[in-house]
Formats: C-alpha cells, structure tokens, sequence
C-alpha cells in the first residue's frame, strides 16, 4: 500500500504538471508574453497560493518548461548518434530534429532559445545543452582534423553550425525565408549540406596536400 507521504508527494507531482502543461497550452494560443500566473489560476481553478507553492514566479515556470524541452532534445539528439554512424549525415539529421521540434512544437522551442517573449535564466553548469553540443562536436571534429587539434577551431565551426540551425529555425517561426514557407525546409537542408561538404572539404584537402609531400 503506498504511504500517505507517498501519495501527497504523488499529489504534488500532478498539480505541478498541470500548471506546466495549462502554461504551455496558454502560450500556444496567445504567446508567452501573455502568460500570468492569474491566467494559469482561472483555467485550473487553482488559488495564486497553490501555485505559488509549486512555483515561485512565471520565470520558474518557464526555466522547467525550458529545461523539459531540453532533456526531450538531448534523448532525441543521443537517439540519431547511436543510430547514424557517419558523422555528415549525423549533423544533418541533428539540424533537422531540431527544425520539425521547432515546428511541431513552436511554444517549447520559444522558451529554450528566449524567443517571443519567452525569457528566462540561462541554463544552469552541467545541463541537457551540454550533452547536445557534445554530440555536435564529436561529429564535427571526425569530420574535421584541425578541428579535431584545435579547440578554437572546434568552437568556431560549432558556432557555425549552431547559427545555421537556429538561425533558419527563427526566420522559418516569423516567416522571413525569402524563397517561402513550402521551401523553408528544403533551403535549410541544403544549407546544413553546404556546411557538411565545406568542413569535409578542408580535410580531405589537406589530407591530398599531405599525400602529394610524401611522394616527393
């Protein structure tokens, strides 16, 4: 039988969901910037007292919202390493998970990356981002060897490669892609290629330049 601190804990764990998943569905119909905790009150029929128990203000609201959304996206991004083994298309594929997240779930996305009013702390030292670029740059450095020797380097094209996906994500979300929204997509996935290709380049490159020396 579970005990009663069991089952208040048990409790506990429910209310706090609903509040989590009563803010998010407020957001995705009026944005987060229209998020209070008055409005989360009114749909769960809760007291500002009850809330405030589980939750000190909104931005705690959206930092678990955010971090929720992050472990979602490391699972994923861990899922892809282990089932695609060459480092190219791991990239691609990385890019592109976090595109049909963005799409299908456009709230969530909002609040990991502070977009549309969506504001909160950064994350903390050790956090779902960390184990995600990790993966990022594990295949960048198979793919390129001064990468691989160079941690400058490695961050530069980490950089790179991080402004291309979000970049593209936050135009595709206020619909700036100049060649449209039916071919938002398709750009975005040839520009992860162009990437993929250009940084493959430099080693297989240098791996001709080095080939060449040694015959002479």
């Amino acid at each position: 039988m579970e005990t009663i601190e069991k089952k208040r804990q048990l409790k506990k764990l429910a209310i706090r969901q609903i509040i989590l998943n009563t803010a998010k569905e407020i957001a995705a119909k009026e944005g987060w910037q229209q998020l209070t905790i008055r409005k989360i009150c009114t749909q769960i029929n809760y007291s500002a007292p009850i809330v405030y128990q589980h939750f000190e203000s909104k931005e705690m609201i959206l930092n678990c919202i955010r971090e929720e959304g992050m472990t979602e996206m490391q699972a994923k991004i861990e899922q892809l390493q282990s089932k695609i083994t060459e480092p190219s298309k791991q990239l691609v594929a990385y890019a592109l998970a976090f595109w049909h997240f963005s799409i299908e779930r456009p709230e969530i996305y909002q609040v990991m990356f502070n977009l549309q009013g969506a504001i909160c702390k950064n994350e903390a030292k050790s956090s779902p981002v960390d184990h995600i670029h990790h993966c990022y740059k594990v295949a960048i450095k198979k793919l390129n060897t001064k990468a691989n020797a160079s941690d400058k380097e490695l961050l530069s094209l980490l950089d790179y490669y991080i402004a291309i996906i979000h970049g593209f994500i936050a135009l595709n979300m206020v619909k700036k892609i100049k060649s449209g929204v039916d071919k938002g997509e398709q750009v975005f996935n040839m520009s992860l290629k162009h990437f993929v290709h250009a940084i493959k380049d430099a080693e297989q490159h240098k791996g001709k330049k080095n080939s060449k020396l040694t015959k002479k």
